[in-house]
């Protein structure tokens, strides 16, 4: 896509799943990239494939973003590269399927400082640079849990709401600046956040995963439009319409069965 065209984008969470396939199809257009997870050797092994295969520049960063000064850590880092960051690709995220009393409340604090805390840290230390320079780009990733309040899926389904409310909010505020805003919602993807979340791929809810390639695909192209909101595939129109009308204790008891919980 012209659009990503000699454009420097940073990608958090960029050493696996949907991380991964973002940077191999940035690459692919062009981009120069800005890589970032904890996980240094998986970042350095896709650096070396993204350069050696497009010839493009590849800047890694080792980050914890789920500690409270990560997004200030790779802000200062990018800083003293003198790099200008075009585009923000807020990709970093876990979650965590089980009754809510069984989690930790430490995993649900990392949680919620990964999944809103940083997107929006991040969003609000690159922005105002992208606002100057007249062009620039955010997409957030989401998640079809975002759509209703999912019983075993609490604390994730809330942190993703937020990030659909706040995409919306700001890519409405940022129209006439030249900054797109869109936020990805994906449905279930074949990728570690699987296991990391502790899903059982026989739940409805986990069946017919979808490619992390299909899925990246869809964000770039919902970004480089200024789509607001991007689905990863046609058939979420219906449980997006359905979050829209049905009250939310029909969705609650739905979200149960969905989980395979009576």
């Amino acid at each position: 896509m012209q659009y990503y065209h000699n454009k420097t984008i940073l990608i958090t969470g960029a050493s696996s799943g949907i991380g991964i396939a973002f940077c191999r199809q940035l690459a692919s257009y062009g981009a120069d990239l800005v890589i970032t997870a904890r996980r240094r050797d998986r970042l350095e092994s896709l650096a070396q494939e993204l350069h050696s295969q497009y010839d493009c520049r590849v800047m890694i960063i080792t980050a914890d973003l789920s500690d409270l000064n990560g997004p200030e850590f790779l802000f200062r880092e990018i800083e003293k590269s003198e790099l200008r960051i075009d585009i923000l690709i807020n990709n970093a995220g876990f979650g965590y399927n089980g009754a809510f009393v069984n989690g930790n409340f430490e995993m649900y604090e990392q949680m919620m400082q990964l999944n809103m805390n940083t997107l929006v840290k991040l969003t609000r230390l690159f922005v105002p640079r992208m606002i100057e320079q007249g062009h620039g780009g955010v997409l957030n990733i989401s998640s079809m849990a975002g759509f209703l309040p999912i019983p075993f899926f609490s604390v994730y389904s809330a942190t993703k709401q937020f990030v659909i409310n706040f995409s919306w909010s700001l890519w409405n505020e940022l129209k006439g600046t030249g900054v797109n805003v869109s936020v990805l919602c994906p449905g279930p993807v074949d990728t570690d956040f699987i296991n990391v979340a502790n899903v059982d791929k026989r739940k409805v809810a986990f069946r017919g995963l979808q490619s992390p390639e299909s899925t990246a695909s869809k964000g770039l192209s919902g970004l480089a439009k200024n789509v607001p909101m991007k689905l990863s595939r046609s058939l979420l129109r219906i449980p997006y319409l359905f979050s829209r009308w049905v009250p939310v204790r029909l969705g609650l008891l739905i979200g149960r069965l969905a989980m395979n919980k009576q």
